[in-house]
């Protein structure tokens, strides 16, 4: 025989009907004679046949695979978050399959077709713009099971799970404040995502005279050099610096200690994320720790439909280190 052995040659080779062949091989009836099931096994075995899982899915109309999407594989509070995700599926036997859109919606939309295309069973995804996200997301959830994480955009209309943004930024706030320290500086994004507008918005709220704002065009370590070398740039240090990402406080923090900066005596510096990434630097970096497993537990839940899809929020805690 040459080429891919199929369904049908591997019943004929077992000397049984392609659909008793069929179901041995689905492992979907426990009641096909045992000798028959042998013989199903090892003609399969001995012709190398493997299913197809297009056609697969298509009968069964399932994949037993969900997808997740995020803006940038890069950046390590998304690591994270599909870590957990994974984690969190695999218990329940799903398998999950993971794509990048690059920060870009254009890339996002293609990345979203390709997921529906594929059959997988649903779909989180991170978007990647508040305001030019929701239209593919808005499709998307109109054919299949979708559910937003970490950042929603606008129009979609399905459900999100998250971190409360605002209740974390007056979590932050409250401590440096408590602790002394009066005059803080905010080192965020520019308002292209959810999480960036809800984190400058609560931060904007509570801001006294003296604090300040730092913008950058996005999560990066750059970016947080960046924003080091303006604060050095104007002279006049603050007493605290919150980063709303993590990767921002990293940045922030290795320029700084550089220029002779003593962390946190001249300067106290905060993350928002809470990942491994914050204990590899010296010193370990203060921040937010977000609930990623929970975070990802609910979203599955949407997936599964145990969940009514909802806006969900949820509180992070901070946790303290040596730059505080």
């Amino acid at each position: 025989m040459t080429g891919r052995a199929t369904l049908h040659d591997v019943a004929t080779a077992a000397g049984v009907s392609r659909s008793t062949a069929s179901r041995v091989l689905a492992g979907t009836d426990r009641n096909v004679d045992p000798d028959l099931a042998q013989r199903v096994l090892a003609a399969s075995e001995r012709l190398g046949y493997r299913a197809n899982p297009v056609a697969r899915a298509l009968r069964r109309q399932s994949t037993g695979n969900f997808g997740i999407l995020v803006p940038s594989i890069r950046n390590p509070y998304f690591v994270h978050l599909v870590d957990a995700f994974t984690q969190v599926a695999s218990r329940s036997g799903i398998g999950v399959v993971l794509a990048d859109s690059g920060d870009d919606p254009e890339v996002e939309a293609t990345r979203i077709e390709a997921f529906h295309q594929s059959f997988v069973d649903g779909l989180a995804v991170v978007p990647t713009s508040l305001t030019r996200s929701g239209e593919a997301i808005r499709l998307a959830c109109e054919r299949s099971r979708v559910v937003q994480v970490d950042r929603w955009a606008t129009g979609a209309g399905c459900g999100f799970v998250g971190v409360d943004n605002e209740a974390g930024i007056d979590t932050v706030i409250d401590f440096l404040r408590d602790s002394g320290r009066q005059r803080i500086v905010f080192v965020g994004a520019e308002q292209e995502t959810s999480a960036g507008d809800e984190r400058l918005g609560a931060f904007r709220a509570r801001a006294r005279p003296g604090d300040s704002e730092i913008l950058m065009s996005h999560f990066s370590t750059s970016a947080g050099r960046e924003a080091a070398k303006q604060l050095l740039q104007a002279g006049d240090l603050p007493d605290a610096a919150l980063c709303s990402a993590d990767v921002l406080a990293v940045g922030l923090l290795s320029t700084l200690l550089k220029e002779g900066v003593r962390v946190p005596d001249d300067i106290a510096i905060t993350g928002f994320d809470g990942t491994d990434l914050l204990e590899l630097v010296d010193p370990p970096i203060s921040a937010l720790r977000h609930p990623v497993e929970d975070i990802a537990s609910r979203a599955l839940g949407m997936l599964l439909g145990t969940e009514e899809p909802s806006m969900v929020r949820l509180r992070a805690d901070l946790v303290l280190r040596s730059t505080t």
